[in-house]
């Protein structure tokens, strides 16, 4: 609905502009309490935020323009859980036997078949394969900004503190990236449209990110990752919910697939804080 008067870029500022707004009291009670970060973990912070946001949205835009929806799906969706996996065990030394890798591949099958029914290729030429890099580098970002952040959660114990840190300085990133588009365009959202926007800012930015730190903070990277397979999924419910439309049997199928590996990879012992 925004994405109909601002650009990408100028829409992920906005948003996290107004995030940062709702997590300012958290910055200001840390403070009080004398509760602020040592000059290292404020550079890890700001790594976490580009990663996860200012990079994060840019990657993520372009290689949805260059390539398509479907492929986006495949390879965001897909592959985070794959590569969190592998960044996990390398910087953080955390489990990745059989079991949890027959639950992201069964994950991964799952998404590859919901997305399957409208995936379109277009043409394959430069702009298609550059896009494909992006998505890819999509991923890796965030599957760095999920390892790098159970890390420095080990040694903070309120993810709030961390998601709002995160999130201010992503945004600070962000502001320079945006200089490009027409700031202009803000002044003539309708209503609805502001209504989208702080629905992004305060639920998919806001709660989202905190919920996502939250979970960081209490299972391993893994265990955590291999839930973002239900975002098609949830994805189809809600088009049902909104306009009755009943996902086909290879819909269904991978979604049972999704859960099915969800569940599997989550049945793991997880060192729990």
């Amino acid at each position: 609905m925004v994405l109909e008067t601002l650009s990408p870029v100028l829409l992920a500022t906005l948003r996290f502009i107004i995030a940062s707004v709702l997590f300012s009291p958290v910055l200001i009670r840390g403070h009080l309490k004398g509760n602020i970060p040592s000059l290292d973990d404020l550079k890890d912070m700001a790594l976490l935020g580009v990663l996860s946001i200012s990079i994060y949205f840019w990657l993520q835009y372009t290689g949805v323009q260059y390539s398509g929806a479907g492929v986006s799906a495949i390879i965001v969706v897909g592959f985070i859980p794959i590569l969190t996996g592998l960044t996990s065990r390398l910087i953080l030394k955390e489990a990745f036997d059989r079991r949890r890798l027959l639950g992201i591949g069964l994950g991964f099958t799952g998404v590859v078949l919901i997305t399957y029914p409208n995936l379109m290729l277009g043409t394959v030429n430069t702009r298609f394969f550059i896009g494909i890099t992006c998505l890819l580098g999509n991923a890796v970002c965030f599957s760095l900004y999920s390892t790098l952040s159970r890390r420095l959660l080990k040694k903070y114990t309120e993810p709030a503190m961390v998601t709002s840190y995160v999130t201010v300085f992503g945004t600070i990133a962000l502001i320079p990236m945006s200089l490009t588009s027409d700031w202009g365009t803000i002044w003539t959202l309708t209503n609805n449209q502001w209504l989208a926007v702080f629905f992004l800012s305060s639920i998919c930015s806001g709660l989202g990110y905190f919920l996502w730190t939250y979970a960081l903070s209490r299972i391993d990277s893994v265990a955590a990752a291999v839930w973002l397979y239900l975002e098609p999924v949830v994805a189809f419910i809600g088009v049902y919910i909104l306009y009755s439309t009943v996902p086909d049997f290879l819909t269904m199928f991978g979604g049972i697939l999704v859960l099915s590996g969800a569940a599997l990879t989550s049945l793991q012992k997880t060192e729990v804080k």
